[in-house]
């Protein structure tokens, strides 16, 4: 018995070793995910609904994060070519409990007759310092052009 403990023993010191390794790996990933921060809006998902001879329509939403984060920008990105959607501000110095504002704003880029339907977009709030990841939850915003 003592003959198969000495032959095997590397084997298990090496095997436990990686299971400690990667024990302690999953730890530190699963802390970092608990204290990342997450944005909560106000009206989720939002709604833009203008005339297309209008040209454009808006709407106001706000934010919060939790835990508190610094520096965050807000990007907007619309389903078409035909529209633009912007966030302004578009960026906060940052983002905590207390409530942040913003307007959306969907503009046509073409002629009344060819901006009308139905579109879908999205508002992210990204952390520079955190290589542009985006901090969840997204806003979806629905465009609707009559």
């Amino acid at each position: 018995m003592q003959s198969l403990i000495r032959r095997y023993l590397p084997h298990l010191i090496v095997g436990l070793s990686i299971s400690l390794i990667m024990v302690g790996a999953y730890m530190a990933v699963g802390l970092a995910l608990t204290a990342a921060p997450k944005a909560s809006w106000a009206t989720s998902p939002v709604t833009i609904t203008f005339a297309a001879t209008a040209g454009h329509g808006n709407v106001l939403d706000s934010f919060t994060c939790d835990p508190s984060t610094t520096n965050v920008m807000l990007v907007a990105h619309a389903s078409t070519v035909n529209i633009a959607l912007s966030v302004a501000p578009s960026s906060f110095a940052s983002c905590s409990s207390t409530p942040d504002t913003v307007t959306l704003t969907a503009t046509c880029l073409v002629p009344a007759a060819q901006c009308v339907g139905t579109y879908q977009g999205i508002v992210q709030i990204r952390n520079p310092a955190n290589y542009y990841g985006n901090i969840p939850a997204n806003l979806k915003v629905t465009l609707v052009v009559t």
